[in-house]
C-alpha cells in the first residue's frame, strides 16, 4: 500500500508538472503511472549511489547531486523510452529534466509536511542507518539510561486536551497502558525556562527573579536568552552535582546540568572542555538530515504566514501581530532544532549516553504567537508525539535500557494583553505616575528576544568546528558574529545614562510579571524610600485595573504583597483587609517571600490581573500565550514518569525540588541494579 501511494503520489505531481512547465507532456494521460513507477524504482536504485558519493564531498554537495542526477535520470528515461515503456513522454532538455526534478522534490517534501505523510521508512534508511552503523560497536550495559524530554511551555491542561483529540497519540498510549503516570508540579516565581531549568537542571534557580532584570548586585541588565547572562548563571548555580553530571548529554537547554557533552546550551557555549568535534554538524554529518533540515523549515516558513492570514482572515481574537520576519524564527525552532533534536537523540540512545536531557521550543514559541490551543500549536504536538514515537522505538534497540521522562518546565495562560486591553504599557504607566514628581528617563523591555535567543544558540553552535559547511556558515554570518557568539538582533537596548534631575527606571516584562527598578539606587529600595521619593508609585499601580498586586520591601515590616483591598504581610502571615494572593493558590505567598528574600530582587514586582471569569492572564509584553507570573494554567507544567518510580511525597514544588525527585530516582535505579548484579543467581 505504501509504494502503491508513493507512486499515484509521483504521479499527481507529474501531471501538475505536465500542465505548469513548457517542454513538458504526456500524449496519454494514463502513461502518467508507468512513468512514475520508472522514476520511483530508478531512484531507489541510484539512492545508494548518489549517497555515498555526497558523503565522499560534504553535506552541501547533496542536494545538489540528487537534484542534478534526478534530473538526468528523467531526460535520459524519457529518451530511452522502449527501455522503459513509458512512450509518448516528452521531456525537451535536460534543463526540463532538472525543473521536473526540482518539482518532485519540493512537491514530495509540501505533501509530507502539511499533510503528515509518515516518512519513517525513508528516515530510518538515510539517517538512522548510517547511526547504528557509526556506534554498532557501542558497549553494552544493564545499567539503565535516562531520556528527559522537555517540552517548553506545555501545560498539563493542554496536554490532556491534546491528548483527548488525538494529537498526541504515543503520550496517551503510555497512560492507557500504564507504562507511564502523570503528574502536575508547581514552578517557582517566575515560571518561565531559564529559572525552571535552573533548579532541574543545576538544584538551585537562586537570584532568578524573572526572564529579564536590572541586577543591582552587578549592576548590569541580565536576560535569561542571552548566552553571557546564562553563562554567569551556571557559575554562580553550579554545585557540579548537575542532572547530567554522571557523564550526561545536553540539548538545547539554558543550562548545561554539569553535562559531559552539550550541544546549543546557552551557559557552556564556547566551552574548551567541549572539544573541536562536538557541535550540530559533529553529529548531523547525514547529507539527508541537512537537505531534510532545509526543506522542512522552508515549508515551515510558509505554513506560518498562511497561518497568521488565517488568523487575520478569520478574525480570530485575542491575538498578536505576527510579522513576516518571525516565521524565519519561529521555523528555526518548529523544524531546523526539532529534527536536529531527533537526530541527536537518536545518536545519542544509540551509543548509550547515561542520562540526556532535550528541550523540544517550537510548541512553546508558536503558542506565545497563535495561541496555547490553537489548531497551529497542535500541529506543533503532534509532530512532537511522532518525534517521540521515534525516539521509544530507538531505546528498543539501545546497548542500555532506558526510561523515557517527557516533562515541561512551565505552562503557559492566555489573554489579550495589557497593552490592548487598556491601551498602555506597563511602563507608560509607570512614567505617569514618576513625572509629576520627577522628569523620568524610562527604559522599557519586553520585545520577544527568547525564540532568537534559541536561534543564536544553535547558529553559533553550527560555526564551530573545522567542517566545509561550519565555514560556509561562518563566512555567511560573519557580520553578526563576534567572539565566536552569532547574534541575528541588530544590537541590545541602550542603557540610559544617568543625569542631572532624571530618574532613570528600568521596567521589565515577563509574562504577566512586570519588574521595575531604579538603577540609580544601587541598592533595593525600600517601600518607604519609594513612597518619599514616588508618592503615587505604588499606590497607583496597585490601583490599576491591570495590576494584581505589587510586591515590595518595607523597611519596618519586611516583604509585602499589596492588592486593591489589603496587604499580605508575607513574613508573619498576617493579612490586613482583603488578602491579595487568595486566589493565586497555596503556595503563593511561599514564591513571593522567596522571591523578595533574593539579593538582587527588582524594586518592584508586579503581577497582572487575571480575569477569574474568562480565566484569561495579559502580558505585559506582546504575547499571547504567555508565562513568568502567578494566575492559569502557566502554573501547571507536568511529569510524565515511567512507573517504575513513585514520588515520596504527595506534591512536587518548585524546580529544585524536582531536581532532588528525579536524582532521587536515578540513584534508586542504579543501585537497584547493582544490587542486583551482587545477588547470586539461583
Amino acid at each position: 500500500k505504501r509504494i502503491a501511494g508513493l507512486i499515484l503520489l509521483q504521479a499527481a505531481l507529474l501531471l501538475l508538472l505536465a500542465w505548469m512547465l513548457p517542454g513538458f507532456w504526456f500524449s496519454d494521460p494514463l502513461l502518467v503511472i508507468p512513468a512514475a513507477l520508472a522514476i520511483t524504482a530508478a531512484q531507489s536504485l541510484l539512492w545508494p549511489f548518489m549517497y555515498g558519493v555526497a558523503s565522499r564531498f560534504g553535506p552541501i554537495f547533496f542536494p545538489v547531486l540528487s537534484f542534478v542526477l534526478t534530473g538526468v535520470l528523467i531526460y535520459l528515461a524519457a529518451q530511452v523510452e522502449e527501455v522503459f515503456g513509458i512512450g509518448g513522454v516528452e521531456v525537451a532538455s535536460i534543463w526540463t529534466g532538472l525543473l521536473i526534478a526540482l518539482g518532485l522534490s519540493v512537491g514530495n517534501t509540501i505533501l509530507a509536511a502539511v499533510f503528515s505523510i509518515n516518512d519513517d521508512r525513508t528516515y530510518d534508511r538515510l539517517a538512522t542507518a548510517p547511526l547504528r552503523r557509526r556506534y554498532r560497536h557501542a558497549e553494552r550495559t544493564d545499567e539503565p539510561g535516562f531520556l528527559f524530554l522537555e517540552i517548553d511551555g506545555l501545560s498539563e491542561p493542554v496536554l490532556l486536551k491534546a491528548m483527548a483529540a488525538g494529537d498526541m497519540p504515543t503520550l496517551k498510549r503510555w497512560l492507557d497502558e500504564g507504562s507511564h503516570r502523570l503528574m502536575q508540579w508547581d514552578p517557582d516565581l517566575s515560571s518561565q525556562t531559564s529559572a525552571s531549568q535552573a533548579g532541574i537542571l543545576l538544584g538551585s534557580n537562586e537570584g532568578i527573579p524573572a526572564f529579564r532584570w536590572w541586577d543591582k548586585p552587578r549592576q548590569q541588565l541580565m536576560v535569561s536568552s542571552k548566552m553571557n547572562t546564562a553563562h554567569e548563571l551556571e557559575l554562580q548555580l553550579s554545585t557540579g552535582n548537575g542532572l547530567l553530571a554522571n557523564g550526561g548529554a545536553a540539548r538545547w537547554n539554558a543550562f548545561s546540568g554539569n553535562a559531559a557533552d552539550s550541544i546549543g546550551v546557552f551557559s557552556v557555549f564556547g566551552d574548551a572542555s567541549r572539544g573541536s568535534d562536538n557541535t550540530v554538524l559533529g553529529f548531523l554529518f547525514s547529507p539527508y538530515l541537512l537537505s531534510r533540515i532545509l526543506t522542512l523549515y522552508v515549508v515551515d516558513v510558509f505554513r506560518e504566514w498562511w497561518q497568521s492570514w488565517q488568523q487575520r482572515r478569520q478574525d480570530i481574537r485575542p491575538r498578536i501581530s505576527r510579522p513576516w520576519k518571525y516565521a524565519f524564527v519561529r521555523s528555526g525552532t518548529t523544524t531546523a532544532m526539532q529534527e536536529a533534536s531527533r537526530a541527536l537523540l537518536t545518536a545519542d540512545i544509540l551509543r548509550g549516553a547515561p542520562e540526556v536531557y532535550n528541550t523540544f521550543f517550537g510548541y512553546d514559541e508558536v503558542a506565545h504567537h497563535s495561541g496555547i490551543l490553537s489548531p497551529d500549536s497542535m500541529k506543533v504536538l503532534r509532530t512532537l508525539d511522532h518525534v517521540i514515537a521515534h525516539l521509544e522505538r530507538i531505546t528498543r534497540e539501545a546497548p542500555r535500557p532506558y526510561f523515557i521522562f517527557v516533562l515541561s518546565d512551565h505552562g503557559q495562560s492566555e489573554g489579550a494583553t495589557f497593552e490592548q486591553i487598556y491601551g498602555v504599557s506597563l511602563g507608560d504607566v509607570v512614567q505617569r505616575l514618576i513625572e509629576p514628581h520627577r522628569p523620568t528617563r524610562l527604559t522599557e523591555i519586553s520585545e520577544d528576544d527568547e525564540a532568537m535567543g534559541h536561534v543564536n544558540a544553535a547558529l553559533s553552535d553550527v560555526v564551530q568546528g573545522d567542517s566545509t559547511t561550519a565555514r560556509t556558515v561562518r563566512r555567511l554570518l560573519r557580520k553578526r558574529t563576534s567572539d565566536g557568539q552569532v547574534s541575528l538582533a541588530r544590537g541590545d537596548a541602550a542603557l540610559p545614562q544617568p543625569s542631572p534631575g532624571v530618574t532613570d527606571v528600568m521596567v521589565l516584562a515577563s509574562g504577566n510579571l512586570g519588574v521595575i527598578s531604579f538603577p540609580e539606587w544601587k541598592n533595593l529600595m525600600t517601600l518607604e524610600e519609594l513612597d518619599a521619593a514616588f508618592p503615587a508609585l505604588v499606590p497607583g499601580l496597585v490601583d490599576h485595573p491591570g495590576v494584581s498586586l505589587a510586591l515590595v520591601t518595607s523597611a519596618a515590616h519586611g516583604p509585602l504583597a499589596i492588592g486593591k483591598g489589603g496587604v499580605y504581610y508575607l513574613e508573619t502571615d498576617k493579612v490586613e483587609g482583603q488578602n491579595p494572593i487568595a486566589r493565586f493558590g497555596p503556595h503563593a505567598a511561599r514564591h513571593l517571600l522567596r522571591e523578595a528574600k533574593f539579593v538582587n530582587v527588582p524594586d518592584i514586582v508586579v503581577i497582572g490581573e487575571v480575569n477569574e471569569q474568562t480565566g484569561e492572564v495579559p502580558a505585559f509584553e506582546d504575547k499571547l500565550g504567555n508565562h513568568g507570573g502567578l494566575g492559569g494554567w502557566q502554573r501547571e507544567p507536568f511529569v510524565l514518569y515511567p512507573v517504575e518510580f513513585t514520588p515520596q511525597v504527595e506534591e512536587i514544588v518548585g524546580a529544585a525540588h524536582l531536581h532532588d525527585v528525579l536524582m532521587q530516582w536515578m540513584a534508586e535505579s542504579r543501585a537497584k541494579v547493582a544490587a542486583e548484579r551482587l545477588t547470586p543467581q539461583a
